[in-house]
């Protein structure tokens, strides 16, 4: 079970990095060359902050909902 913990632990941190880009391209404050259809739309930013909270939901989810292994004490 902790394997599953540490990689829903990863994955949701990278949900959050994901979300976070498209909502900085979204207000505009990243702005790469080539991807002109995303600057300055508020659809973007939007769908980025509910991306974003889903991987905060994903991560919180892996560290405190899942049950940890004990190991037996001898």
């Amino acid at each position: 079970m902790e394997h599953i913990r540490q990689l829903l632990t990863i994955v949701g941190g990278l949900i959050i990095v994901v979300g976070a880009a498209w909502v900085a391209h979204g207000t505009h404050m990243v702005s790469l060359p080539g991807t002109d259809f995303m600057p300055k739309d508020s659809v973007w930013t939007v769908n980025g902050s509910l991306v974003a909270i889903f991987g905060l939901i994903v991560l919180v989810g892996a560290r405190f909902l899942l049950p940890r292994d004990h190991e037996p004490s001898a």
